[in-house]
């Protein structure tokens, strides 16, 4: 990580974080299947538990925890999730009656966030190219009682564009450079971050085509590369009619990168966001919201 000394705010924590080998456990309140009662019970079975201080739904349960087999999460009352891993349907902020689009949606974290965040009224299609992965996608819909998900299976390159999305979320594949569990905060190799690099634009201009005017698109990766973060936003903004909007939150975080190595941006990076572990004890982060114009 030490190619990212010079851009995240406090080198030091950040370190400390992530060499931390016990990760913060948190939980996703589902208010699909949650009753009165929610916070009760899960106290009960979690000595530690704490509300997250910018998301009412997200619960901090403590280090080393197995939160997978309470009862809680087989009835569907809660998604286990990473807190930084909620922020994304935050800013999209999907309503009821919508029409949604999470364009790379397994194994359904999000997709079962927006659900809840529309009460179930409309439409939530849920998409994923690997196969494999929505066995799944299909387990957590089911769980979760996320009954307005529609789920299909294209590389998000080739979705039909038929129908018309009010909101699409790009979680994009990514290195997962902030993703502990995948990669242990390790560096990517830089013919990775140039593939994948490839394949968000590419994602990130068909949901351009996809989003109805006046339409919202969110973008997001947990990696800290700004090949995939900022470099990604600067070319899609030159290539299509898509206008970058300002992502605001309550969450700690750092602002986008400005300049990295020999590349300095040219597009108001304070617009996007990134979380590093450090600020929430969560995985990292990157978030930009964009807008098709009427």
């Amino acid at each position: 990580m030490e190619r990212y000394r010079e851009i995240i705010d406090d080198w030091e924590d950040f370190r400390r974080e992530c060499q931390e080998r016990d990760e913060l456990v948190t939980v996703r309140k589902n208010p699909l299947k949650a009753g009165g009662s929610f916070e009760a019970n899960l106290r009960e079975e979690f000595d530690e538990t704490t509300k997250s201080g910018w998301n009412q739904k997200v619960f901090r349960l403590g280090r080393n925890l197995s939160p997978g087999r309470s009862v809680l999460h087989w009835r569907g009352e809660y998604y286990v999730q990473e807190e930084s891993a909620s922020l994304p349907v935050e800013v999209l902020d999907p309503q009821p009656g919508e029409t949604v689009l999470d364009m790379c949606a397994a194994p359904g974290g999000k997709t079962t966030q927006m659900a809840a965040e529309m009460e179930n009224k409309g439409t939530v299609y849920a998409n994923d190219s690997n196969e494999n992965r929505l066995k799944s996608l299909y387990a957590n819909i089911y769980r979760t009682g996320s009954a307005c998900t529609a789920v299909t299976n294209y590389d998000g390159r080739n979705l039909p564009e038929s129908r018309e999305y009010d909101r699409i979320l790009v979680d994009a594949p990514c290195s997962g450079e902030g993703n502990n569990a995948r990669r242990s905060f390790e560096s990517s190799e830089e013919t990775e971050r140039e593939s994948l690099s490839n394949l968000q634009l590419d994602l990130l201009e068909k949901a351009s085509r996809l989003v109805k005017a006046g339409g919202e698109i969110v973008y997001s990766t947990c990696t800290f590369a700004p090949e995939e973060n900022e470099s990604v936003i600067e070319e899609v903004l030159e290539r299509t009619e898509l206008e970058l909007k300002k992502v605001e939150t309550d969450a700690e975080h750092s602002r986008g990168v400005k300049e990295f190595e020999d590349r300095r941006y040219s597009f108001d990076t304070e617009k996007t966001i990134r979380i590093y572990p450090h600020h929430l004890g969560s995985g990292g982060i990157f978030v930009a919201r964009l807008r098709k114009p009427e």
